[in-house]
Formats: structure tokens, sequence, C-alpha cells
């Protein structure tokens, strides 16, 4: 199995079609018919179930599909890197984020870094803290910044922002009108909104202890901007670090209040403590470090 025959795959589980797929890879049908047969037997099984009009994966093809996207980033990573190496500080950088404050976070960064490197580039990947650190662990990510609590095992990083946890409330809701801050006391009777992590899912549900009562989590999201949409159809209340208000249009029907007793959270530039890394994630790192240092 070569990264030709993986292209070639991936090509085709996109279009489903194998006429359309060997007119975008620029080849006639019979080659890729050929190559995509090669492969099957090759792995001793059937990827794809070949209809009249189109193409269907079977379990294996959808598991070739996942790890062969994953090779062929890898290999363009290593690519990067090996032809960046005489080139001073160039290439591209894989870098990660949270929702929340990691774009704003990413894009101060990378502000203040490309003033002094102009010549790196940057392929950015939004995500849950488990997904970028299993992205971290696959090579697909030099670096991301996530949320406490971390996996300090595997993943090491630099704290570079504290946050607060706050509700995000509709706007008609009484919560809404009533004092600045909210308790979990006055949250445990509503339907809520909070993370898909399941880490944080544990966390938030401690906090309703002494209530005596089972919070209700409604819905289960990975991104903060699809909570304050849930809010605004009054689907309930959502959990987020406060600075997800930043992402809230001014014309957004919903209140962002301050949880008490306050938890804080913590934003890390982390990376994976067992890897080597490459001369530009060592120098971003450096770059992150110095920004916080005086703080």
């Amino acid at each position: 199995m070569d990264l030709r025959q993986i292209r070639y795959f991936l090509t085709v589980a996109e279009e489903r079609n194998i006429t359309r797929a060997a007119d975008r890879l620029h080849i006639s049908q019979p080659p890729l018919s050929r190559a995509l047969m090669d492969l099957e037997e090759e792995l001793g099984c059937t990827l794809l179930i070949r209809g009249k009009r189109h193409v269907t994966l079977t379990a294996e093809g959808l598991a070739l599909k996942r790890r062969g996207e994953q090779i062929l980033a890898l290999a363009e990573i290593t690519k990067s890197e090996i032809t960046n190496v005489n080139k001073g500080l160039s290439g591209t950088l894989y870098l990660g984020h949270v929702d929340s404050n990691g774009p704003s976070l990413v894009a101060e960064w990378i502000e203040s870094f490309k003033e002094a490197n102009p010549n790196v580039t940057y392929n950015l990947w939004c995500g849950t803290v488990d997904d970028l650190t299993y992205r971290m662990k696959s090579g697909l990510l030099e670096l991301a910044v996530t949320m406490s609590p971390i996996n300090t095992e595997h993943l090491d990083g630099i704290s570079v922002y504290r946050d607060y946890w706050a509700a995000i409330i509709p706007g008609n809701h009484p919560l809404a009108l009533s004092r600045k801050d909210v308790t979990p006391e006055e949250l445990v009777e509503n339907d809520l909104i909070i993370s898909s992590r399941h880490s944080r899912e544990e966390e938030i549900r401690s906090w309703f202890t002494d209530t005596g009562k089972e919070p209700r989590f409604v819905v289960k999201t990975a991104h903060s901007s699809n909570a304050s949409k849930l809010v605004e159809r009054n689907i309930g209340i959502a959990i987020f670090p406060a600075s997800v208000a930043k992402s809230i249009s001014a014309d957004s029907n919903v209140i962002v209040k301050r949880i008490v007793p306050v938890v804080s959270v913590d934003y890390l530039l982390s990376w994976d403590k067992e890897k080597t890394h490459s001369a530009l994630a060592l120098k971003f790192i450096e770059h992150v470090r110095n920004l916080y240092s005086n703080q």
C-alpha cells in the first residue's frame, strides 16, 4: 500500500463515483479501477461496493478512509519539515485550538510571530481537548490551545489565560433579569447545555452535589458557538467559559452571567511531551512563553 493508492482511494470515497474520481485525478478509469482492486487484494477485504451510479464504502473502507486521511496529512507534514530544514524558519505550523477563547489567542500569537517570521504558514484545526490531544499524539498537530485539566502524563504546556465559568442565559429568562451572578441552586432547575467532553461533564456535575438534585444536561456540544445559538432558541442555559461572550453577536438575545462560587479554568498552549518537535514548533513555544513571562 503506497501513498498513490491511498490518494486514489480517498478521491473515489469523496466522489462516490469512479468515473468522476478518474477525471479529478486526470487519469483514465481502467488504471484507477486496477489500483483499487490491487489495494483490496493486498488488504484482503472489500473496500467499495460498486453500484451502477455510485460506490458505497464498506466498514473496512470507512476505516481506511479515516486512517488514509491521517496518513496523507502526516506525509505532508513530514515533507514540509524535511524540505524546509535548510531554509531557515519557514514551513507550516500545525496548530490546534479549542473553541471559546482559543481563536483569539491563536490570532494574537500568529500576528506577533508573523512579524519576525513572514515565511511561516499555518494550518489550524478546532476541536475539543480530547480531539486535540488525540491529534497531537497521532502527529497531526504539533501544538494546541487546550483547557485544564490536561492529561499531564502525555502533555506539557504553558498557562496562557485564566477564565471563569459562566452561564449563557436566554434574554427572556427570569435569571437574566435577576442579580449579577447565578448559583448552582438556581441553575439545577433548568435544562442545561454543556461541553461534550466527558471529564468536563463530570466536573460540572460535581457543582450540583450540594443541591441534592441531579442536573439535566439536554444538549452536549463541542463548540460554544453552537451553545449560544441553542440558548437563543430557549433550548436551555449553557455553561461555558465566560470568554465565549467575545463570539456572541451584539444582537443576540442572551445574557452571560458569572457562576458563583467562582470556578476558574485555564487555557494552555500544549504539546506532546514524548515527541521531538520541529525547530518551528520550538520557536513558536519560545515566542508564546516570552509573551507571558512578565505577566
